[in-house]
C-alpha cells in the first residue's frame, strides 16, 4: 500500500471516528467498513469448545442487529464490532483485549479483563481483512450494568476501540 493511499486511510478514520460515538478509529478505516450494534440470538444451541473464554459457543442461530451502543442486560443479548482493516498482511496476528464490569459476592463493581491473540480473518483481496466481534450475554456474572470496552491493537498500536454500555433490562415478563 503506498503512502498516498495510507495518508487517504488515515484521514478517512479520522473523519468515521469524529461521527461514531464511543468510536476510536485508526489508520486503514474507509467510510463504511465499520459498526456496532447490539445483537440479539434467536434460536441456536451451545456447544462446547475450547476456543472461548467460557468453554462453550452458540451454534445454529440467527441473528438481528440494532444500531447503537447499548444492550439490554438480558439473556440473548449482546454486542458486535464489525472492521475492515486496511494494510495490515494476511495471518498477522492482532490482540483483543475486552474489559467489562463484574460484581463481587459483596456487591462491589470491578473489572473482568479478556485479552488473547488472533489473526484477522482473511479475504478475497490481501488489501483487507476483516476483524469480527460479537459476545452474547448468557449468565449473570456477564449482565452486570456498565461498560464494556473492545479494543484491538496490533504490535501496541490501537487499531480500534469501541464502548457499550450494558443498561438494566426493563422489559417486563
Amino acid at each position: 500500500m503506498g503512502i498516498n493511499r495510507i495518508l487517504v486511510a488515515l484521514c478517512a478514520g479520522l473523519v468515521l471516528s469524529a461521527s461514531l460515538s464511543g468510536v476510536r478509529a485508526a489508520p486503514g478505516y474507509f467510510p463504511g467498513s465499520y459498526y456496532a450494534a447490539h445483537v440479539i440470538r434467536d434460536g441456536g444451541k451451545m456447544v462446547a469448545t475450547e476456543k472461548t473464554e467460557s468453554g462453550f459457543h452458540w451454534e445454529d442461530y440467527r441473528v438481528s442487529r440494532v444500531k447503537g451502543n447499548r444492550v439490554p442486560a438480558k439473556s440473548g443479548h449482546g454486542l458486535e464490532v464489525y472492521a475492515d482493516i486496511y494494510g495490515m498482511p494476511a495471518g498477522e496476528q492482532v490482540d483483543l483485549r475486552v474489559v467489562r464490569p463484574v460484581m463481587d459476592a459483596n456487591g462491589e463493581k470491578s473489572a473482568h479483563i479478556m485479552q488473547r491473540s488472533q489473526p484477522l480473518q482473511e479475504t478475497d483481496s490481501n488489501e483487507v481483512q476483516v476483524f469480527n466481534y460479537v459476545y452474547f450475554l448468557d449468565y449473570p456474572e456477564e449482565m452486570v450494568p456498565g461498560k464494556w470496552i473492545i479494543e484491538l491493537t496490533h504490535r501496541d498500536t490501537l487499531i480500534l476501540r469501541q464502548t457499550f454500555d450494558v443498561v438494566p433490562d426493563t422489559a417486563k415478563p
